[in-house]
């Protein structure tokens, strides 16, 4: 599979592969494969004039987090939307409700990271193809599938405060407990 284009460009057009999954969910944070699917199965998509599976997509950003780790966070989440929440006086890093996804889906927390992720998508105006995606890993429980876990280590890597320790004694033992799966998670593909 070969993507062209500006790195967001190029997000975009992966993210958009998501559509040929067979899934179903009313809304992008509550999808679910469809049809008896699997991370595994194989779906013939249009535009690439080839078949690849639910992984395959994740491996695909799995390499494009590691090579442009800062262009998707442009590609996934809306300006506008930040500059709104600005406007009116959010103080708190809103892609924190992200980073706190990443951390509840290391852990296998799937009602914490759905939360965390409706959030993201209503407040954040997450990419709707990326909400899809994330909402599957949750609903389907991936989370402990090896390449499952890097896209969320690279995703949460991606969007970490840069003070994310300090927090450690504010939000109590369960962020600690977290924090701590996030730190040996990242260590494992220094």
């Amino acid at each position: 599979m070969t993507f062209y284009g500006n790195n967001v460009h190029r997000i975009n057009e992966m993210l958009n592969l998501i559509e040929y999954i067979p899934i179903i969910g009313e809304i992008p944070s509550n999808g679910k494969f469809m049809d008896k699917a699997t991370i595994d199965s194989k779906f013939y998509i249009e535009n690439i004039k080839q078949s690849a599976s639910f992984r395959d997509i994740v491996k695909l950003i799995n390499i494009e987090l590691f090579k442009a780790p800062f262009y998707w966070k442009e590609a996934i989440l809306l300006e506008q939307r930040y500059n709104q929440l600005r406007q009116i006086g959010c103080s708190y890093p809103v892609e924190y409700l992200l980073f706190d996804f990443c951390l509840a889906a290391l852990d296998g927390d799937y009602t914490d990271a759905g939360l965390y992720l409706a959030h993201s998508l209503h407040i954040l105006g997450l990419n709707k193809s990326f909400s899809l995606l994330l909402s599957v890993i949750i609903n389907e429980q991936l989370t402990h599938d090896p390449d499952v876990r890097l896209l969320l280590v690279l995703l949460a890597k991606g969007i970490a405060p840069r003070n994310a320790d300090i927090y450690t004694d504010s939000y109590g033992n369960e962020y600690k407990n977290r924090n701590e799966i996030y730190k040996q998670e990242v260590q494992k593909i220094i």
